[in-house]
């Protein structure tokens, strides 16, 4: 009997090592659900980004495009662009563009939730649908259709505008012109086109807040503003938090709707970092320099979002 279960102690491993294996196959997990993605970003993006780092850091010229020769000039690219006050201009107007941008998505976007959140299913269903489309609509698309709305001599809004008489005679307007009004109009067209992911996303996260929530609130005497001050908005911090982030890159990015409706005109007045380098690239055939620029918007966008991750994390902290 002693022989038969030293025998069957030899064969059974011991459950100390069944724990530890357990452990690192927990660890390990999450890196294989992630493996798979990570290797397709690296290989869709990782050997552009590296060709684009390599670019910006020769002399790459129209005269490349035949030689081949593009001589190693090190960081004089990025010199010549951080000390070009054009540049400079781009990066305060692009700064503008994404800050109205996305002030405008999130409080018209929250604002859109609450009120699916409030309003009978027929009718959210309907707003839902609307706003899928909007969100389904081609960049391309959109843009023209926002500019035939705006065409100075078809345009439908100028004949609104014309046949209500408040402002005078429009028939002949052209909004993009003026660079103030070709600019709150390109800001009006990108905050339209996000409003869908910011509206049903922050619709979806106010669906998951307890109702008992509001019910305490209610009993305590809280208004509307206090309810979604001190209930609401942090339930749902982590959630702006992600939505802020993400539509700052894509503000910061935006090139379809400046380019199809303005090209960065009239006189550089709606010229943002994107449009800014394709500019120096393709008009100029600086590619060396359209390089730089590219590669300078992705390094501030990279600090803006460690800087905004550690601090969320440092409030989160604090908070604990």
């Amino acid at each position: 009997m002693t022989s038969l279960t030293q025998a069957t102690a030899s064969v059974t491993p011991p459950r100390t090592d069944l724990a530890v294996r357990g452990s690192r196959l927990a660890r390990l997990t999450p890196y294989g659900l992630i493996g798979p993605a990570v290797i397709a970003f690296a290989a869709v993006l990782g050997y552009p980004l590296v060709r684009l780092i390599w670019l910006s850091l020769q002399d790459f010229g129209p005269r490349s495009l035949f030689t081949g020769e593009a001589p190693f000039v090190g960081v004089d690219n990025f010199t010549r662009v951080l000390g070009d006050s054009d540049f400079w201009f781009t990066l305060l107007r692009t700064l503008i563009v994404s800050v109205t941008c996305v002030g405008g998505l999130m409080v018209i976007g929250f604002l859109l939730a609450a009120l699916l959140m409030q309003v009978s299913a027929w009718a959210r269903v309907l707003l839902s649908v609307c706003l899928v489309l909007v969100w389904a609509m081609p960049m391309v698309s959109a843009t023209m259709i926002w500019r035939w709305l705006f065409e100075p001599q078809y345009g439908v809004l100028n004949w609104v505008i014309t046949r209500a008489g408040i402002l005078g005679d429009f028939s002949a307007h052209d909004w993009f012109s003026s660079p103030g009004q070709a600019l709150f109009l390109i800001i009006a067209l990108i905050v339209w086109k996000g409003l869908p992911f910011v509206a049903l996303t922050l619709y979806a996260a106010m669906g998951q807040i307890p109702g008992d929530l509001y019910e305490a609130a209610a009993l305590d005497g809280a208004g509307r503003w206090s309810v979604a001050r001190h209930v609401t908005m942090p339930i749902l911090g982590p959630v702006l938090a992600v939505l802020v982030l993400l539509e700052v890159i894509w503000s910061v990015n935006s090139f379809t709707p400046i380019w199809v409706l303005t090209q960065g005109g009239p006189d550089g007045g709606t010229t943002t970092l994107g449009v800014y380098s394709y500019l120096e690239a393709f008009t100029r055939n600086d590619y060396s320099g359209g390089a730089a620029i590219a590669i300078i918007t992705v390094l501030l966008l990279a600090v803006l979002s460690v800087l905004y991750v550690r601090r969320l994390f440092a409030q989160d902290e604090a908070i604990a």
